[in-house]
């Protein structure tokens, strides 16, 4: 039963290599010879020498490869619609720059750009005003250092119960991720959940408080403000309270229960 053959038996030769089969049969070495040295068969050692002698070069000649299946123009077209609608699927790609060939060659002209399918970052939609009472707010307190250690952030937040697949994907280079069409604006919905409130400081924290029900002005008194703000703020020398704009925290029994309480203004949204 004949030997099986080392591997580098089937490889192409490398550039290295070949310099050493040209400078070992200049040297005066056999084919037999380099083989043996190289670890080669000997028709690969001759045909690198042949081509040598006959073109003056050992390199390899590049393949013909596989045929392309696009042509340059749809490569832009698929480029471009992928750009253009950024939740198109392969399959709508395909359909629309109207070629013959599969979804995975869409897909593999869509990587070779670094136009990888990723879910697009949820944001909140903003106004020009938005944007601009913004922008005021953090030049107003562009220079504070120290003051931070003593603000006191706090918020509600609804953790979602039900079903969401999130599976709705979009095309993105490296550092678009925040571009406004790689966006996908959400609202919050009536879906089942239940809400918590929390406040945190530099080196403290508040207790965690549970929302039993929808959260008002009334129940955000007696459930957040006095059993917990009002101690957790007297604990803080100097301490600024924050809270957004939400209707239950800008109602006016919930500002009475803070009149004796230092708050940091918040812009809308």
């Amino acid at each position: 039963m004949p030997l099986r053959r080392r591997r580098s038996h089937y490889e192409q030769l490398t550039e290295f290599e070949r310099g050493r089969v040209i400078g070992l049969r200049e040297g005066g070495f056999s084919f037999r010879d380099i083989a043996e040295r190289l670890g080669r068969n000997v028709s690969t050692v001759h045909d690198c020498w042949v081509r040598w002698s006959r073109d003056g070069t050992a390199s390899r000649r590049p393949g013909s490869g596989r045929p392309r299946g696009t042509t340059e123009r749809e490569d832009r077209r698929i480029r471009r619609t992928a750009v253009s609608h950024r939740t198109a699927s392969a399959a709508e790609i395909r359909a629309a720059v109207g070629t013959t060939v599969t979804q995975r060659t869409v897909r593999n002209q869509l990587l070779d750009v670094q136009l990888r399918a990723r879910r697009p970052v949820a944001c909140i939609p903003l106004t020009p005003r938005h944007c601009r009472l913004r922008r005021q707010w953090c030049q107003a307190r562009a220079q504070w250092r120290a003051e931070w250690r003593s603000v006191v952030f706090s918020d509600d937040s609804r953790f979602c119960l039900g079903a969401s697949d999130g599976r709705v994907l979009i095309r993105r280079r490296p550092g678009e991720r925040l571009q406004p069409n790689c966006l996908r604006p959400r609202h919050t919905g009536p879906t089942p959940g239940v809400m918590v409130w929390g406040a945190i400081s530099y080196d403290s924290r508040s207790t965690l408080v549970v929302i039993p029900n929808t959260l008002n002005a009334n129940l955000y008194v007696s459930l957040v403000i006095q059993p917990v703000v009002l101690p957790f703020m007297s604990s803080i020398q100097g301490g600024i309270f924050q809270q957004d704009n939400a209707r239950s925290h800008t109602a006016a029994v919930s500002q009475r229960a803070l009149q004796g309480v230092d708050i940091l203004p918040w812009p809308a949204r």
